[in-house]
């Protein structure tokens, strides 16, 4: 080839890779706004909230084994949606819906702190002001680092424990019925927090039961009344409240355990703040509402942004008042108690909002997990199979009494068994007392929880000590503990 042809030929390559290049570079700039434009799209549509009949299909198969009634309520822009599936459980026969009424569990203390959000916002309390303030001048609260805040209780950060420790675990009905205003009070005089509030995030009902007492002596009334007049009323919450009039109880949806047989749910009378209401769909579609600014009460409207604006930063993590929130906007809360599960979540940009409330306390129906997947499109967990079949067997007090005494750990926690009538109560090491069944002549369980005990007896049928398993039975997944003495 002479120069000159050599030359056209490298000239036609080099234009022809600088096409080639060009298209390239385009396709890839085109690619990359097609790209961006669908991540913008997706960021403003994000979910679409599934039908009423898809939800009700979903409720369904979720509580085909496990499950005795739900009531599902939906906020989606102008939609407003209540789906039921199941039974209320009820003598009467009622059938589910928005009005039945549930439980709520420690839902009651995301209103709890919208009280105190009202309170401070109308300008009678401060976030900031000491505990010691509201209560009796005789109760003396030993103060570690700083006093304890109002604050400090609605964002659980007040060094207090999860629950007093001194319930009488002999306490009839049950124990946390029983539990005195007195008793409380001793208790607060005498117990030394582990360490200064406003440090660390621990989950503890008895400060925000602290928190609902404080506002109601402040104002001369008791939580009760002080809620349904500053939070219930104003926003038309008409069949939500502790106390039951005959016509909310004829709508009661009655508790069952998770092995879906009725059960009576333990009453906190002294601690009513943290988990004592009761309500309906109906009535909390009216408290999302307000969360997502629909509500015509401006008053309550500037509280509830209050609520949600307001709380501690902790390691990078924000804690609202009396609300558990996310890195992308969502609000959200779990409620429980012996018979009823309870969730809400909400997203106050994309303006949806669901609450969910069962009537069984089952870990595989899961009303969070639900209100989650309608408000954020989060994936559900698998179908759970059928619960454990649990008999209930019948043994005589006096043959119940052989298992009642002192049980210790090999860090010496301390386990302490009485018997109540045809049960078994178990104080564990953490204060918490739970009710077992018995299922077997030396086998039990938690008759509101997935607790199994089974009793452990030397050659000469004497009890040495007990096998725990916890969240379920699983074979070799058990922790010893050695019995003491007797009581």
């Amino acid at each position: 080839y002479s120069i000159d042809e050599v030359n056209i030929t490298c000239m036609k390559i080099y234009y022809r890779y600088l096409i080639l290049a060009t298209f390239l570079a385009l396709f890839l700039v085109v690619v990359g706004c097609r790209r961006e434009k669908k991540t913008s799209i997706s960021d403003k549509t994000e979910w679409t909230v599934p039908s009423d009949n898809l939800i009700s299909a979903m409720i369904k198969e979720r509580m085909l084994y496990n499950g005795i009634g739900m009531v599902v309520g939906v906020i989606d822009g102008e939609r407003q949606s209540v789906i039921t599936n199941g039974l209320s459980g009820a003598e009467n026969g009622r059938a589910l819906d928005g009005e039945t009424v549930f439980q709520l569990g420690s839902l009651t203390k995301v209103i709890t702190n919208l009280l105190l959000a009202e309170m401070v916002t109308s300008g009678e309390v401060g976030l900031d002001d000491p505990i010691s303030d509201f209560l009796p001048p005789e109760i003396k609260l030993a103060e570690v680092g700083r006093p304890i805040t109002l604050r400090d209780l609605a964002t659980h950060t007040s060094g207090l424990p999860s629950m007093p420790t001194n319930f009488d675990i002999h306490g009839e009905p049950d124990p946390y019925a029983a539990y005195s205003v007195d008793e409380l009070w001793s208790f607060l005089s005498s117990y030394t927090p582990q360490r200064a509030p406003g440090i660390k995030y621990a989950y503890s009902n008895l400060g925000v039961s602290l928190l609902g007492w404080a506002l109601a002596i402040r104002m001369n009334t008791t939580y009760e009344d002080l809620v349904k007049d500053r939070v219930l009323v104003p926003l038309e919450m008409n069949s939500t409240s502790i106390t039951l009039s005959a016509e909310q109880l004829a709508r009661l949806a009655p508790g069952h355990s998770p092995y879906l047989q009725p059960i009576r749910t333990w009453e906190m009378a002294t601690l009513q703040a943290s988990g004592s209401l009761r309500s309906t769909a109906n009535d909390m579609l009216k408290l999302l509402e307000l969360y997502l600014g629909k509500s015509n009460n401006s008053h309550m409207v500037e509280a509830a942004k209050f609520q949600m604006g307001e709380g501690v930063q902790l390691d990078g993590t924000f804690f609202p008042l009396g609300l558990g929130l996310r890195s992308d906007g969502i609000y959200r809360h779990a409620g429980g108690k012996q018979g009823y599960r309870s969730g809400l979540a909400f997203n106050p940009r994309t303006g949806l909002a669901a609450v969910v409330l069962s009537n069984a306390r089952t870990y595989e129906s899961e009303p969070m997990s639900i209100a989650m997947h309608l408000v954020a499109g989060e994936k559900l967990p698998p179908v759970a199979h059928a619960p454990e079949d649990k008999p209930q067997v019948n043994i005589p007090t006096d043959e119940l009494e052989k298992f009642a005494g002192e049980y210790h750990n090999k860090a010496d926690e301390i386990w302490e068994i009485v018997v109540s009538g045809e049960f078994l109560r178990i104080r564990y090491p953490n204060n918490s007392i739970f009710e077992f069944v018995p299922s077997g002549p030396y086998d039990f369980y938690y008759n509101a929880g997935n607790d199994d005990i089974i009793f452990e007896l030397d050659d000469n049928g004497n009890i040495v000590g007990m096998r725990i398993y916890g969240d379920g039975k699983s074979e070799g997944d058990y922790q010893f503990v050695e019995r003491v003495n007797k009581q």
